[in-house]
């Protein structure tokens, strides 16, 4: 037991280490609209609506509005949700008085590395059996370039928090024939809790029956026949719990992109080049850690032949070392386990963020687990041929420095959305995203030149995203000329974005063109009530001798509109009425 203890002290150290910097680190990127300007979680009386039919967020709730009222979440996932609340009563309202705001979001997801690290220790541990290699094995968890991607964004915490009840129900799983009676029955009960919590966290989680498939057939040596057998007897409540889940995920909550699939490149031969490109590129990664980046919005490599030449490679060589007697059955399970955990997030189903190592957070397990195994024989291996030479522990060791240094250097890219913008346009310098955030981030810094290049080059690299013409068309603010094609074009390709109607009818109102205006605003109102909209659009009616419509639109801001100071400036431009003096600016 006092070994155990010191293995998890090293790999609390080591994790400190390795993600001690990301706790000082700001909001990025999904933040802003999970936590910063989302006020959703700002009050428990919002928690009953976790489990009613408003809780699927929209894309158009998420791109069309400045502020945000919503849980954030695409797919049903009230146990992450969840976490947010407890967040904000930690640390928004801060009653401990020691971290406060994004440090707080970002120890929470610390702590829940660390917690997941350990379980993957016992894990090793109970499977190999070798307390010397668990401990390396998950100490290459712990500071793989992998996992800053997810313990570094607060929005990305889904995979991190789900991993926990995964492997909190693995492990309870693997040790419940070692209590009897009434322990038993808890250790069962605690691990299909675990699970629950797991799918509910997020949907990845459902494969939980085909690691515990190979765990029967590979480790414990069970017949495959007899195993199909336990989806009847021992897997039958997890089961249920999946099946349950997939009936809330597919029927009762349904995820708001399953019925806007889209092929990846249009078409299915092009789709799986690019899901073996990305797979590839994983792989590649696992390996290579220093080829870990930042990554832009949307990416996806470029199919090609070497995409396939690469998953070629990897079958000849998982198949040639698992196949060799040396490495026992348990290097196959864990190998098992990364094919297994990566089928949801692997694009069979196309993701909308098609590639992110965030997702790799629970697959990682079994492929770092392997990798722990190999590296282990290899350096036996090299300590037989080079007597007294030490070789093998040098290179494990120097693999874990390399990883915990490219981690410690990706953490500080996720510091700031310039930052993390910067990173993505120097690294992937031919995808446009990463020119549409640096030129959003350049812009709301002030720094309006630096914007618009940004934004330029983007489009000359095939930006093609409203809010790329929308800030554009911003960058030109006071040049109504230059700025009105950008708002046209945004509106000509997504007809949607209300925020590009809001600008066009801004230009009309400020030009005292209000009758071109109106039907700009009232489309934006439509598609996005928002304080700019309502503003600009009572202005349009009065100057348009429509008073009683002027009145109408107020009285529907009141209930669309949360800022007290923002319902004044409304109900100001009511009172006065038609001696209203002048157009108001009153920004977008």
């Amino acid at each position: 037991m006092a070994q155990h203890r010191q293995s998890i002290l090293i790999i609390i150290l080591v994790s400190l280490i390795a993600f001690g910097n990301s706790v000082s680190n700001g909001f990025v990127g999904d933040d802003y609209i999970l936590v910063v300007k989302n006020s959703f979680y700002d009050s428990w009386s919002n928690f009953p609506k976790l489990f009613s039919p408003s809780y699927i967020t929209e894309s158009d709730d998420v791109f069309n509005k400045e502020t945000y009222f919503h849980t954030g979440s695409i797919a049903y996932r009230p146990v992450l949700s969840s976490s947010f609340f407890i967040d904000n009563w930690l640390w928004q309202r801060n009653p401990f008085g020691t971290l406060r705001g994004a440090e707080g979001y970002h120890a929470h997801n610390l702590l829940l590395h660390i917690l997941n690290s350990a379980l993957v220790y016992f894990i090793l541990f109970l499977i190999l059996k070798d307390l010397p290699l668990a401990l390396f094995s998950a100490i290459l968890f712990v500071v793989h370039p992998f996992k800053s991607e997810a313990v570094c964004a607060i929005g990305y915490r889904a995979d991190i928090l789900a991993a926990f009840f995964f492997l909190l129900a693995f492990l309870a799983h693997i040790v419940r024939d070692r209590f009897r009676g009434a322990r038993h029955r808890i250790v069962v009960f605690l691990s299909h809790a675990a699970l629950f919590l797991a799918v509910f966290a997020k949907e990845s989680a459902v494969v939980f029956i085909g690691v515990l498939m190979a765990y029967d057939v590979l480790v414990k040596k069970e017949k495959a026949e007899d195993v199909l057998k336990y989806l009847y007897g021992r897997y039958l409540g997890y089961a249920l719990v999946t099946l349950f889940y997939l009936y809330i995920y597919l029927h009762v909550f349904r995820n708001s992109t399953l019925d806007n699939i889209r092929f990846l490149g249009g078409n299915i031969l092009t789709h799986v080049s690019i899901a073996v490109a990305i797979f590839v590129q994983y792989l590649i990664g696992f390996i290579f850690p220093g080829t870990v980046k930042v990554l832009p919005p949307l990416y996806a490599p470029p199919a090609g032949y070497a995409a396939w030449a690469g998953l070629v490679l990897f079958i000849l060589l998982a198949y040639k070392v698992c196949r060799r007697p040396i490495n026992s059955n348990t290097t196959v399970f864990f190998v098992a386990w990364f094919l297994v955990t990566l089928v949801p997030v692997s694009n069979v189903i196309p993701l909308v963020s098609p590639v992110a190592y965030r997702f790799l957070y629970l697959p990682s397990v079994g492929l770092l687990a392997a990798g722990g195994i190999l590296l282990s024989k290899a350096g036996a291996y090299l300590d037989r041929r080079l007597r007294g030479m030490r070789v093998g522990a040098a290179l494990r060791w120097g693999i874990i420095a390399l990883c915990a240094i490219q981690t410690i250097a990706l953490n500080m890219a996720w510091k700031s959305n310039l930052m993390m913008a910067t990173m993505m346009v120097r690294d992937f310098p031919r995808f446009p995203t990463g020119y549409l955030q640096l030129g959003m981030e350049y812009f709301k810094k002030g720094d309006v030149i630096k914007a618009r290049r940004a934004l330029q080059t983007g489009f000359e690299n095939g930006l093609q995203d409203a809010r790329g013409y929308h800030y554009m068309g911003l960058c030109y603010f006071n040049d109504w000329e230059r700025a009105r094609p950008y708002y046209e074009e945004s509106i000509r390709q997504f007809p949607y974005y209300a925020l590009s109607y809001v600008g066009l009818g801004r230009i009309d109102v400020l030009g005292g063109h209000y009758a071109e205006a109106i039907p700009y605003l009232e489309k934006a109102i439509v598609l996005s009530p928002s304080y700019a909209g309502y503003g600009y659009l009572i202005q349009a009616y009065l100057r348009t001798d429509r008073p009683d419509d002027a009145l109408a639109v107020y009285r529907q801001a009141q209930n669309k509109v949360r800022e007290k100071s923002q319902l004044d400036s409304l109900e100001k431009f009511i009172q006065e009425g038609s001696n209203l003096r002048g157009s108001v600016d009153i920004g977008i």
